[in-house]
């Protein structure tokens, strides 16, 4: 599928180069909210040096990436459909990363009304 790259500016050294498709769901754009929050990450405010991170609804990655350059050990969680795009993302900024990150899929769960009831779907 046809993609196109969008780099996200570090201080501290070469631009993380992150994969997006031309065509799928939300997850396969970085978001302005997700530059927004790394940028934010970058500054210091909240200190990731061997801290662990989960990021839920990665899409590309961008953030949880940007936190393991940061010397946080992450690990990336999206749909299935979206494995691919973070494990390519991942691997193209590996050399950057100071801590670790990984990617996991999870299935879609719908949670009803009852915080004792949910489908699996």
């Amino acid at each position: 599928m046809a993609g196109f790259v969008r780099e996200l500016e570090r201080r501290g050294g070469p631009a993380l180069r992150l994969e997006q498709r031309a065509a799928g769901g939300v997850g396969c754009v970085v978001w302005d909210a997700a530059l927004v929050l790394a940028k934010f990450l970058e500054t210091g405010a909240c200190p990731l040096a061997r801290r662990e991170v989960l990021e839920l609804g990665a899409g590309t990655g961008a953030v949880g990436i940007m936190a393991a350059t940061l010397g946080a050990n992450v690990t990336v969680t999206d749909l299935e459909e979206l494995q691919e795009l973070l494990t390519v993302n991942i691997e193209n900024n590996k050399h950057l990363v100071t801590g670790s990150v990984r990617a996991k899929g999870r299935r879609c769960y719908r949670i009803s009304a009852s915080p004792r009831l949910y489908t699996n779907g």
